[in-house]
């Protein structure tokens, strides 16, 4: 049976199951031990939850809450602990509630000004203060870009006093006791770019009205993330002035505290939280690609135990190890990159070395025989001594064999950002392909994180260059080892990596049919209406607004849409903001003109990347259904809601 006709046990419903979506976020209340984690059930809902594991896990959120924040849109820092109880930020109306217990009905703590125009993230409860220190992003204004602030909010009455205004962005805020560290930037910055390192002291006047003084900047020539105050005098905090966001220590400035040639923590600037370090009594722990390591606070070059071996001597192979939490001599981490594991909520004994994984993350034993592990691959780009990185997943199914002499079709996968990175970690969407028949390459394109400051800012001007010529290098490298056919290539993307697919079909014919989620073919528009958090990020992509329009137009896909030859689909959702639909809509709309085999399918209350099951499963039985049109395969599943061709020749419908 040919490639792509392959049936397979990994269905739209393993895919989209509860038990392949993780767990994630993972908060520590620090009196009591208590964990907390965030989670997504098939509805979209995202819920808080404690427990033991994931099977025994009380879900506090009632069904007509969900956590999740909209600060910068990706949100991000949506909850937090103290004393035993939960604090988060409602995603309808963004307000915050507490929660005292599993079955307490929520209380709003702050105000409503209707659809959400107050917005909240990265928040503690000061106990000193009695105060909720948190970032508030205020879209009161119509009109005008919104205003992010640090505020202090009374926890009993919902009073707000502005602590820190003038930076366009805020993050990374803590405090010890009385003094306040925090990180921020201005445009055209983007965290990953430069920030600063600001440590102030919070003042309680006689009249109970919180305020800070005395604030200083301790740094600000590299992308600095994640601080914490050890103490009121001594700051840790991440840094990339080294080329790898390592760990650097206040009053130390040229040289990081712990350097290594690994990124530390995960996933870098985009979303809040999600610490790469913490500390116990004995020392700090650092978690980066490949390591889960206790360093000595005294001499941060001695390592006193090797945390991750001693996980992945127990046959965990987590690659990655981010939201670093600690309490008395135990560890939580959330392993990545595991190929056969989701990404997973783990628990390591200092002392006793023991390994708990709080949710069942790996593939069902009767699925296991049909995961494709992927191939870590470096390939050379179209630029002379310059190379590339991506993983490889070759098709697994042992219910067939394939004939010798032919090769798979090739799905390159194009992640978002762009300055974005993919992961090794078990992704059942990519199994969905492989099992069926396909090879999958998941590309880290020059510009992507993951590899050092130097590699991402490869892609500064070079956005619609790089990403697409590395794309078609990886799937040219693969051509050449014979491992995938030559007339069988496919390339899908969201957001960013919708661009480079709608980039891809438009500037270069190589690929023979493209699918993009959410994507964008006019960076004109992306510049002048997206949000604020990206609304300059194309500064350091392409260049600088207005004066260098043209150039915006010479990579603008929607601007030569009669150079579109390959077939193209698009999926999109109706409340979109980062990506509006009339991005997708107006190249669909061409690509008619055109009379290129197209479609397109727009879901009701989807935003910017694809939350309800229905959503996820129509969109890939609909993305291989037009890959089974042209390449001339017939699928052994039925189609979930096929949605109409336009111009399919008549001998490929």
């Amino acid at each position: 049976m040919s490639y792509g006709e392959w049936k397979s046990p990994i269905t739209l419903d393993v895919v989209t199951s509860d038990k392949s979506v993780e767990i994630s976020n993972a908060v520590l209340d620090s009196e009591s031990g208590m964990l907390f984690w965030r989670a997504k059930k098939s509805s979209g809902q995202f819920v808080i939850c404690t427990g033991e594991d994931e099977e025994s896990a009380v879900d506090w959120t009632p069904p007509e809450y969900s956590v999740v924040s909209r600060v910068h849109e990706y949100g991000g820092g949506s909850y937090f602990v103290a004393d035993g109880e939960l604090f988060f930020v409602n995603k309808i109306d963004q307000r915050i509630y507490r929660q005292t217990a599993p079955d307490a009905k929520p209380v709003a703590v702050t105000e409503d000004f209707g659809d959400g125009k107050l917005r909240y993230a990265c928040g503690h409860v000061n106990k000193f203060l009695d105060r909720i220190i948190i970032v508030r992003e205020d879209h009161r204004v119509e009109g005008q870009e919104c205003v992010n602030t640090i505020v202090a909010i009374d926890v009993k009455t919902g009073e707000q006093t502005v602590l820190c205004e003038g930076a366009d962005f805020y993050k990374g805020v803590q405090t010890f006791e009385d003094k306040l560290v925090f990180i921020s930037w201005n445009h055209p910055n983007m965290p990953w770019d430069v920030t600063q390192l600001n440590v102030g002291d919070l003042i309680k006047d006689s009249e109970g009205k919180v305020q800070v003084e005395n604030v200083k900047c301790l740094q600000t020539d590299a992308s600095i993330l994640q601080p914490t105050l050890l103490t009121k005098d001594v700051c840790f905090y991440l840094s990339d002035k080294h080329d790898y966001w390592n760990v650097w220590k206040s009053g130390v400035d040229n040289k990081a505290w712990y350097e290594s040639k690994k990124e530390t923590g995960w996933p870098y600037g985009w979303i809040f939280g999600s610490p790469g370090y913490g500390m116990l009594d004995s020392g700090l722990v650092i978690g980066a690609k490949d390591d889960l390591v206790l360093v000595d606070l005294e001499n941060p070059q001695t390592v006193k135990k090797d945390l991750g071996e001693i996980i992945r001597k127990q046959g965990y192979k987590f690659g990655t190890f981010a939201n670093i939490l600690c309490h008395k001599n135990f560890v939580y981490a959330m392993g990545l990159d595991d190929s056969a594991h989701t990404n997973t909520l783990l628990r390591v004994s200092v002392d006793s070395e023991e390994v708990f994984l709080y949710n069942k993350s790996s593939a069902p034993e009767s699925l296991k025989p049909y995961i494709s592990f992927p191939d870590p691959i470096c390939f050379p780009t179209s630029t002379e001594g310059s190379s590339a990185y991506g993983y490889l997943y070759k098709p697994t199914n042992p219910d067939y064999k394939p004939d010798a002499s032919s090769r798979p079709p090739l799905l390159v996968r194009v992640h978002g950002g762009p300055t974005g990175m993919t992961s090794r970690s078990l992704n059942m969407n990519n199994q969905y392909f492989t099992s069926r028949g396909f090879a999958v390459f998941d590309v880290d394109y020059r510009g992507s994180t993951g590899y050092g400051r130097s590699y991402r800012r490869a892609l500064y001007g070079n956005w619609g260059v790089y990403d697409i010529e590395d794309a078609i290098s990886a799937a040219k490298y693969l051509v050449d080892q014979d491992i995938v056919s030559k007339d069988q290539l496919a390339i899908d993307g969201g957001s960013a990596g919708g661009y480079t697919t709608m980039a891809m079909m438009v500037f270069r014919d190589y690929f023979h049919v493209g699918l993009s989620y959410y994507g964008v073919s006019d960076l004109l528009q992306l510049a002048k209406f997206t949000h604020k958090f990206e609304s300059r990020y194309l500064d350091q992509m392409i260049g600088k607004l207005p004066e260098d329009e043209e150039l915006y137009k010479d990579r603008s896909p929607l601007y030569h849409a009669e150079k579109l030859t390959g077939a193209i689909g698009f999926f999109q959702g109706s409340d979109d903001f980062i990506c509006p639909p009339a991005q997708s809509r107006e190249l669909y709309e061409a690509a008619l003109k055109n009379e290129i085999p197209t479609f397109y399918v727009e879901y009701a209350g989807e935003a910017h990347g694809f939350k309800k099951a229905e959503s996820i499963q129509r969109c890939l039985s609909n993305e291989i259904y037009l890959y089974s049109k042209m390449f001339g395969f017939k699928l052994a599943d039925d189609t979930k809601d096929p949605p109409p061709i336009h111009n399919l020749p008549a001998k490929q419908e």
